[in-house]
């Protein structure tokens, strides 16, 4: 396996890749994406770069066809492509490309086909079309997968991190708690880190569910203990810009 830092070289492959695509079809172009890009280890702004040029070059009635087969292959880059060619489909086919993440992460088998869709998916589209999203999110964060509900957390932390507005996070952070009194570990991790998240960049927020937070019935402690820690964190952040001033 070859380690490629370089955009230039990145550019090359993926030229290759959309010319055999051209030439000789989809099944061709797939096979080159995973000999050339996905057998290589690339950084994920690289793998970002290329997905975008092949989105560009691919025919949408192709595109599910050509994530079908790379999310049969099972690798981290995988992942990374098909998190942006769904991202970039989401204004002309939201629900049809909902469904899709929802699939493809819902087939999961490792912690980070999870993450790395549900901030490319979920957590672009919270930035793009909150309501919409949101309403997604409230629906899905009763399936009964997992790895499904983990992702939506790496998507809310994503969106928050990126500067969702106050009024939207607080609307999400209210889905969070309604899954604060899980003991999955993988649903622990997705919505403890979101809720950290909120608790770092809004605090207000926190303040604002307080009374429900701390209901010991329906919110287990490491749920609390996100918070405090995101709290925590939101405090040295302030602090420290403070010196620097």
């Amino acid at each position: 396996m070859k380690r490629i830092s370089k955009k230039s070289e990145v550019q090359d492959l993926t030229c290759h890749c959309i010319s055999t695509y051209h030439a000789e079809g989809l099944d061709s172009c797939i096979q080159a994406v995973y000999s050339t890009i996905l057998s290589n280890k690339i950084k994920f702004p690289l793998l970002e770069f290329a997905a975008t040029e092949l989105f560009q070059h691919i025919k949408t009635g192709d595109q599910l066809s050509f994530l079908n087969q790379i999310q049969s292959r099972k690798t981290i880059g995988g992942n990374v492509i098909t998190g942006i060619i769904l991202q970039k489909r989401l204004k002309k086919h939201f629900k049809q490309t909902i469904n899709k993440a929802t699939e493809y992460i819902g087939a999961a088998d490792a912690w980070y086909v999870c993450d790395i869709i549900g901030e490319r998916v979920w957590g672009f589209s919270l930035l793009q079309d909150p309501d919409k999203t949101i309403k997604e999110i409230l629906r899905l964060s009763a399936h009964p997968n997992q790895w499904v509900i983990r992702s939506l957390g790496a998507g809310a932390h994503y969106s928050i991190k990126k500067g969702l507005d106050q009024m939207h996070v607080k609307t999400l952070f209210d889905i969070l708690l309604s899954m604060a009194n899980t003991t999955n570990k993988e649903i622990r991790q997705g919505v403890g880190w979101a809720a950290k998240t909120t608790a770092k960049f809004h605090p207000e927020i926190i303040n604002d569910f307080k009374e429900q937070i701390q209901q010991t019935e329906k919110i287990k402690p490491w749920f609390r203990t996100k918070i405090k820690t995101g709290l925590d964190r939101g405090r040295y952040k302030e602090l420290r810009i403070k010196n620097e001033e």
